[in-house]
């Protein structure tokens, strides 16, 4: 039987290898912040998908350890955001991703057009939505992510939006003014996002060379109460220490200030004619 899993472990090992290649090299390839202006899909929905762009994106930021890809029609500007990465995606889900557009010709901040998805109502909401992407207790990598996408439908249905004139601060994803977002989990515990803002809120259009700069922020996860922090017991059943607690204290720690803190870059984009 040992000789059985050892077998099955080496035929399984140069195809896990070279998936993990693949990303990494991905990632390499691509540059920091996107360079190309990107015509969307005629067929482009937001719906927490990328398979209109085959899930291939035009940058990768190290900053902020995200895949994304901005594009536009004619009517709207698109923002599509894709994290494999546990902690990133928990820093997205509870604190949100802002787009930030500079509209062109105009300096001051008060000026901006910033959309924020997801938002809550109450801070006491967000709480709820740390993700454990182990199979840890459930069946399959199906169950997984119907379990998941069941959380973020139930609980990230606002946008927060600053800078439009005659629109509240807080709207429904299901609303009618041209701003929309959404967001899912595939069965590869891959995380997707999707924005999209209508062009008129920014005074711009496809006629001419138009450029704007934008402001991508990952705005952090609400820091833990310390208080209130139980690590749990060792997955070997080992007797739990006073070094043990420490360390996995420790290590709380560090990953909740990795989570909690904004990570953000600048870009800038021109619209795509037909």
């Amino acid at each position: 039987m040992k000789k059985l899993r050892l077998y099955r472990v080496k035929l399984l090992l140069p195809a896990l290898l070279s998936l993990i290649v693949s990303v990494v090299t991905n990632a390499q390839k691509l540059p920091n912040v996107q360079q190309n202006s990107q015509r969307a899909p005629d067929n482009i929905k937001i719906d927490g998908k990328a398979t209109e762009w085959d899930n291939k994106f035009q940058a990768y930021n190290k900053a902020t350890e995200i895949f994304y890809t901005i594009a536009n029609d004619d009517e709207n500007i698109y923002l599509t955001i894709q994290v494999k990465n546990e902690d990133i995606i928990n820093k997205i889900i509870d604190g949100g991703v802002s787009l930030i557009i500079q509209k062109p010709g105009k300096k001051k901040s008060s000026d901006n057009i910033s959309v924020t998805y997801p938002a809550y109502d109450a801070p006491n909401n967000k709480s709820k939505l740390r993700f454990n992407l182990s199979n840890s207790g459930i069946p399959n990598a199906d169950s997984l992510m119907l379990i998941n996408n069941a959380k973020l439908d139930k609980n990230c249905k606002l946008i927060k939006l600053t800078g439009v004139a005659g629109t509240d601060s807080l709207i429904s994803v299901y609303n009618l003014e041209g701003i929309k977002a959404a967001s899912l989990f595939s069965t590869s515990k891959v995380y997707t996002l999707e924005i999209s803002i209508a062009l008129k809120y920014l005074d711009i259009s496809t006629i001419g060379a138009t450029k704007f700069a934008y402001h991508l922020l990952l705005n952090g996860a609400t820091p833990l109460d310390w208080r209130h922090v139980n690590p749990r017991a060792p997955a070997d059943g080992s007797a739990v220490t006073l070094e043990y607690m420490q360390d996995a204290i420790k290590k709380a720690v560090e990953l909740d200030a990795r989570i909690s803190t904004p990570t953000d870059f600048w870009g800038e984009y021109t619209l795509a004619k037909k």
